[in-house]
């Protein structure tokens, strides 16, 4: 990178007066897991580079007010052993756990992760199904906050602004009465990009043996994750049971019919989305273990 300025922030005041010298072919570099390899693999370099490993400051994870924060700079590693994660958003810590090899977990971060706006990307599929909300700043200092989805807008693309970086990520946090997890599928069993991805999230009412509040999110389908309203209204109410898993197999197949209709790979997804479903499904621990009936 012989032509690409380096800037090193070492707080959110020189961040500040980084991001206004940014333009659009400008780039901040969080864990550069990413960044780095695309640079590399497509020959490509922006006219400046700010390096956000200086800014301690985002690196946490609190909980105040029934709200779980996240700072942008958190690695997977951290939110993988981070207690509240685990008890709070257990579906984050999981999918935090599978992104890539322990290297790459130890310096990739959410933040980073949410930016790259891969339709694979592990952590985004779990933060949907949260219901996650991303706070920015940007270089006139300004502070907004809007909702992940509208964020991750398609694959390789956000609706962040040159001048605009992460700073938090934060949603409610998950009460001792709900269940959630994260699941995928890859090419290999370890060390793999998705190919398929599911998180899930329901609140079960142990008296009545139901469950209600279901969040489905899955990834690596179609340009983003995204969070399928038929589906969680398929299962909203109903006993945990292998009944109910069945049906939710099903809508899972539907689910990926409507988002990508004549896909190539529609085929395959819809047959793998219900392994997955069930794997989700039987994690959760709602009722004895259940399999698909195949064939």
């Amino acid at each position: 990178m012989p032509n690409a300025e380096l800037l090193t922030p070492g707080g959110i005041q020189e961040l500040t007066a980084a991001l206004q010298r940014a333009t659009p072919s400008s780039r901040l570099l969080a864990g550069g897991t990413d960044l780095i390899r695309s640079m590399h693999q497509d020959h490509w370099e922006p006219d400046l580079l700010i390096d956000l490993s200086g800014v301690r400051e985002l690196d946490y994870v609190t909980l105040e007010d029934g709200m779980l924060g996240v700072g942008s700079m958190t690695t997977f590693a951290e939110l993988e052993a981070d207690p509240l994660v685990r008890r709070h958003a257990r579906c984050l810590a999981e999918a935090a756990a599978q992104v890539g090899s322990a290297q790459i977990r130890n310096v990739a971060t959410v933040g980073g992760n949410i930016a790259n706006a891969s339709p694979c990307a592990d952590t985004v599929t779990a933060l949907v199904a949260l219901g996650a909300d991303v706070r920015t700043i940007d270089g006139g200092g300004a502070i907004a906050t809007r909702p992940l989805t509208e964020i991750t807008v398609g694959s390789g693309r956000t609706s962040l602004a040159p001048d605009e970086a992460i700073t938090e990520v934060s949603f409610a946090a998950l009460g001792a009465d709900h269940r959630t997890t994260f699941a995928k599928i890859g090419s290999r069993s370890t060390v793999t990009v998705a190919r398929l991805s599911m998180a899930l999230v329901v609140k079960l009412d142990v008296a009545a043996g139901t469950v209600s509040g279901v969040r489905v999110a899955l990834g690596a389908v179609g340009e983003a994750a995204f969070r399928d309203a038929r589906l969680e209204e398929l299962l909203e109410g109903r006993p945990a049971n292998a009944e109910s898993a069945r049906l939710f197999a099903e809508g899972c197949t539907d689910a990926v019919q409507r988002a990508i209709p004549g896909r190539y790979s529609l085929p395959y997804k819809q047959h793998a989305v219900v392994g997955l479903a069930y794997d989700a499904w039987n994690a959760l621990g709602l009722c004895e273990r259940c399999e698909p009936a195949w064939g």
